[in-house]
């Protein structure tokens, strides 16, 4: 009788779905929603306690991961809490300054390259780690503050910049639910969704607010990868959240807040393009950028140089996603990986061993391919 009563609604409900134009693969996904929430109801359970489960039939065996389940992580009124929070935190302690002029024009740029925080990481799980790091909440602040101290060392020996950058090259957030948001790969945490969200977004508004009032640019801009194989969709909402509050407190002529969406963008200053990527889009490449150039990489490198007719006297490709510096010049472009900002993960103590961590900066001047390039290494706790 129930079989027959599940048959019925869903033939009705491909009627009211035909009417509203939705895709057959659309109406597959529907169905195959309602199989689950149907099969763990059948089984006493709550759909949203099914983290994943088998459909087997005497023909296939499928895995799937339940989009119904929830673990307590970030919904539309956690969000909302964590946004109304942040908000009021940063309004009612913000005070606006006139930003003065300086007395002679500059062309220098300072960057700040950060790459990989995969901030909600547990790189200790159940401390059982070859290495046993500890990364937490406070220690990715303490971290993120290190990196004021070296814009003020880089302002101590250059003075006033024009432009001060802080790129983040992908991968800020570890995942979603505990996996990558790929999907497929299970990613142990020490933060739930919602407490990732507020303190990327926290971190870095108090970091641009710190910046601005130390008044050591003409300009700040804080620039995001967000098509990257971890945080994907996530790190996109932490971004335009982290856009919405700093253009509440600054006019964009002070602070500008770029988001980029592309597997591969790229940005100019003076007679610098600058091709920025993380290496590993959130959905199409099974093998990333590597970290000693191929003959692939430098075709689709060019290819794209070519078809955005890019004529910069000088171009840089910048990636991160392996947690390795390297560095390499072809013809046409210089080629740099960065490491990770994060300490390693379990998996990647297990299979590769134990590695830096850290960030880094370049003085840029506009005209010239002068580049000074200084790597930061942070050395992160070991439980003993």
């Amino acid at each position: 009788m129930a079989g027959n009563e599940n048959s019925g609604r869903r033939a009705e409900n491909r009627g009211r779905n035909t009417r509203k134009n939705i895709t057959d693969e659309e109406l597959e996904l529907i169905n195959n929603l309602r199989r689950i929430e149907d099969e763990a109801i059948s089984q006493g359970l709550n759909p949203k306690d099914v983290k994943h489960g088998w459909l087997k039939t005497k023909e296939s065996s499928l895995f799937f991961k339940n989009p119904l389940f929830s673990d307590g992580g970030l919904d539309e009124l956690a969000i909302a809490r964590v946004v109304d929070r942040l908000v009021e935190k940063h309004k009612t302690t913000f005070v606006r300054k006139s930003i003065p002029k300086p007395e002679k024009e500059s062309d220098v740029l300072l960057k700040v390259i950060v790459s990989d925080a995969h901030v909600g990481m547990n790189p200790n799980p159940d401390g059982n780690a070859l290495f046993q790091y500890e990364y937490n909440s406070e220690i990715y602040q303490e971290s993120m503050d290190k990196i004021l101290t070296s814009v003020e060392k880089e302002f101590s020996t250059y003075g006033f910049f024009d432009e001060i950058h802080i790129l983040d090259l992908g991968d800020l957030a570890d995942g979603w639910n505990g996996y990558t948001t790929r999907g497929g790969h299970e990613l142990p945490q020490n933060l739930t969704n919602d407490q990732v969200f507020e303190l990327c977004v926290d971190t870095k508004v108090s970091m641009i607010r710190e910046l601005v009032e130390s008044n050591k640019a003409n300009r700040i801009i804080l620039r995001s990868i967000c098509n990257d194989n971890h945080s994907g969709d996530f790190g996109l909402i932490i971004n335009l959240t982290i856009k919405k509050m700093i253009n509440l407190l600054y006019r964009d002529e002070v602070v500008e807040v770029d988001i980029i969406r592309r597997f591969i963008e790229h940005r100019i200053y003076g007679d610098h393009c600058f091709i920025l990527t993380h290496g590993k889009d959130k959905k199409e490449r099974k093998i990333g950028f590597p970290i000693v150039l191929n003959d692939n990489a430098i075709r689709i490198i060019n290819d794209y140089i070519e078809h955005y007719e890019i004529r910069s006297k000088f171009i840089h490709v910048e990636k991160g996603d392996l947690h390795q510096i390297g560095y390499q010049r072809t013809k046409k472009f210089d080629y740099r990986n960065y490491m990770s900002f994060a300490p390693p993960s379990s998996w990647i103590q297990h299979n590769f061993g134990d590695s830096y961590s850290g960030y880094s900066t370049q003085v840029v001047h506009k005209e010239t391919n002068d580049i000074c390039h200084t790597d930061y290494f942070l050395d992160y706790k070991k439980k003993k």
